[in-house]
This record gives C-alpha cells, sequence and structure tokens, in this order.
C-alpha cells in the first residue's frame, strides 16, 4: 500500500495542497507511522525528531505546522465529509490534536480501500515523443509521468 499517495489523495480531498509546510510533514509521519507502528504513540518525542531531522527543522516547527494545517480544515466554512470520516464521530465537537489527527488519518488509510486505479500508474506505459528531438525520451516520460500522477492525485 502506498501510503504517501493514499495521505496526498486525502489531504487534496480535504482541501489541504502542498503549498502548506505542514502538508509535507503529515505524509511523513504517515509513513513513519506506518513504518515504525509500535513507536507512534509518544508523538512529540519520537515521531517529530524524526521528522524534523528529515526536513532539517526544529520539533517545534513541525508541531507548529500540522497544527497549523488541523486548524486550516478545522476553520472551513464547511469541513469536508472526509474530514469527518478520518475523525472520530465523538470529538468532533472539538478540535483534533495532532496526535489524535495523524493517528486517525492513519488508521483511515489503512481501513479503507481507494481503487488502486487512482495510485499505480505503471510508468511503462506512458510513451511520450520529445517535440526536440523526435524521439522517446525518458525525461519527458518522467515529466508526464509526475503530470499524470498529479492529475490523479488531485480528484
Amino acid at each position: 500500500m502506498d501510503y504517501v499517495s493514499r495521505t496526498i489523495y486525502i489531504l487534496k480531498k480535504i482541501g489541504i495542497y502542498n503549498m502548506y509546510k505542514g502538508c509535507d510533514y503529515i505524509v511523513s509521519c504517515v509513513r513513519f507511522i506506518h513504518d515504525n507502528q509500535s513507536s507512534y504513540l509518544p508523538v512529540t518525542k519520537i515521531l517529530y525528531y524524526d521528522i524534523a531531522k528529515q526536513y532539517n527543522t526544529s520539533t517545534q516547527c513541525v508541531e507548529k505546522n500540522i497544527r497549523k494545517v488541523i486548524d486550516i480544515i478545522w476553520n472551513m466554512d464547511e469541513i469536508p465529509e472526509i474530514f469527518n470520516d478520518i475523525i472520530n464521530p465523538d470529538s468532533q465537537s472539538r478540535k483534533p490534536g495532532n496526535s489524535e489527527f495523524l493517528i486517525s488519518l492513519y488508521n483511515h488509510i489503512e481501513s479503507n480501500e481507494y481503487s488502486d486505479k487512482i495510485f499505480n500508474i505503471n510508468k511503462d506505459k506512458i510513451k511520450y515523443i520529445c517535440p526536440l528531438t523526435n524521439e522517446q525520451c525518458g525525461f519527458c516520460n518522467e515529466i508526464l509521468y509526475q503530470i499524470v500522477q498529479a492529475v490523479f492525485l488531485k480528484r
């Protein structure tokens, strides 16, 4: 299961795009939670430290930027249905904390099956003729692959 693509897909469905630094941190956190399932509970001690080290920043910066994304979602005029699916209905009267949101997002990805057609685009099937060389070009294929993935994940 590709946790990175699924996390990006869900964040975009909510209305959060990678222009927010917290978006990158959330994606990395979900991947980290998956890779280290036994250690995802002490968020501030382990998770933030590893993400901060990965992005060459501080744990406070990681925490603040994730909180900012949650604040943006919480303050939307209409909170998207998928966000309500992620967060426990009993706790929807209050804004979720960072660790609650991250763990709920991870559990949502784990428990819901998203169509693999959305996430698995076969690079070998993309054939693009370069306008400069008039031949198939690996660089152009890679760019086209990135564009196609971005379009599919934007839905």
